[in-house]
């Protein structure tokens, strides 16, 4: 999310004409119900038997996890920087003890300590490469990257469930210069090496893709980076193709061959890449998906991409309601973001603060309430 601001502005220059060479899965082959078609012919599966599907979201404020869980959500995910983890190569902060006998403050003792208070479980995102590794994954050594995932992983044993590798490496900005898919996959491979070393249980994520780029700004368009990753041999290193999901200002159901420059079906072409690099056994994981909320606050390019309250709560129910129960190839999906209108970092200003599932004074969102009524009438686990 930190990168979709550049994403959008690319992809808003395309809004009126952007080309969508792309093919809908062929979802009664995965055994859904439903056919490629537009948004009224779509129609929603029942969902998928308890615990196959995992219902996570994005903290900021790690006081808030248990409240998370207390509505429903069983993974999450915590900003973790790697340099303040690992400041120097081989000087682990969680190693070092307090003189009460705790370890260090850190980042990552910090959100591994919030999920397990919580009884969550916890996706582990690559973030803020140190500068005594590159500063950046375009310059990072795999070695570094395998040594910093064995030691994290080992520590967070039974609590950290997942790994993504990386946010959103086919944009300059997060990829520190020209993406560059085999390069990314040589990553991949030594982060693989590194999780299952350190707990086999553990499941690697694929860096999710900014949705639709356009390949501008120096960018790399969606699919053609997926298969870029598939053409240099990264099916081997990861267990899951990690996705972005959002929204945009179009009812999920929206067709993916319609919308622009963004919607939730987008999935779709990405499981197309999949399947036609032979890995449709694999499923896939939504590791950011959201809708924005309507303000008057000028939120200038995300402004398109704003919806009425009440509007956003369905879309998002019936979202994942589509994620659990017509896509059967998604393990899960992480919505962003639980509460980044409550942590003093994220002004009214910012995209993120109205993307929250709360208010800023605590309060649930239309959203929320909907997403817990979903719950409890069973069309969302």
């Amino acid at each position: 999310m930190r990168a979709l601001l550049s994403a959008l502005s690319s992809a808003l220059l395309l809004l009126l004409n952007l080309p969508l060479a792309t093919h809908a899965d062929d979802l009664q082959q995965a055994g859904a119900t439903v056919a490629a078609a537009p948004a009224d012919l779509f129609t929603l599966a029942g969902p998928r038997s308890a615990g196959d599907f995992v219902y996570g979201t994005h903290v900021g404020g790690l006081d808030h996890a248990a409240l998370a869980r207390s509505n429903g959500f069983k993974l999450m995910w915590g900003y973790i920087p790697w340099q303040q983890v690992e400041p120097q190569r081989g000087e682990f902060l969680f190693r070092k003890q307090d003189k009460w006998g705790k370890p260090q403050p850190n980042a990552l003792t910090n959100v591994v300590s919030a999920a397990a208070d919580a009884n969550m479980k916890l996706i582990l995102r690559i973030d803020e490469v140190p500068g005594w590794a590159g500063g950046d994954p375009a310059h990072l050594d795999p070695k570094d990257l395998e040594a910093y995932l064995y030691e994290a992983v080992r520590y967070g044993k039974g609590t950290i469930q997942y790994v993504e590798v990386f946010n959103e490496p086919n944009l300059p900005y997060e990829w520190g210069g020209a993406p560059d898919p085999a390069a990314y996959t040589r990553l991949l491979a030594a982060a693989y090496s590194g999780v299952k070393r350190a707990d086999p249980n553990v499941a690697v994520v694929s860096g999710a893709v900014s949705q639709r780029t356009g390949g501008l700004g120096g960018s790399m368009e969606d699919v053609d980076w997926l298969d870029g990753m598939y053409k240099a041999g990264a099916a081997s290193s990861f267990d899951l193709l990690g996705m972005h999901a959002y929204l945009g200002s179009f009812a999920p159901e929206t067709d993916p061959n319609t919308c622009s420059p963004m919607c939730f079906r987008d999935v779709e072409r990405f499981r197309d890449v999949m399947l036609r690099n032979g890995d449709g056994n694999k499923q896939a994981m939504i590791t950011e998906t959201g809708a924005l909320a309507q303000t008057s606050v000028d939120l200038g390019p995300y402004a398109w991409m704003e919806v009425a309250p009440d509007v956003r709560a369905d879309y998002l129910v019936r979202a994942l309601q589509m994620a659990n129960g017509n896509y059967p190839w998604i393990r899960g999906a992480m919505l962003f973001n639980f509460d980044y209108s409550m942590v003093p970092w994220n002004p009214r200003t910012s995209e993120k603060y109205w993307f929250s599932l709360l208010q800023s004074n605590g309060a649930s969102t239309p959203a929320l309430d909907q997403l817990a009524a979903a719950r409890r009438d069973g069309r969302l686990p």
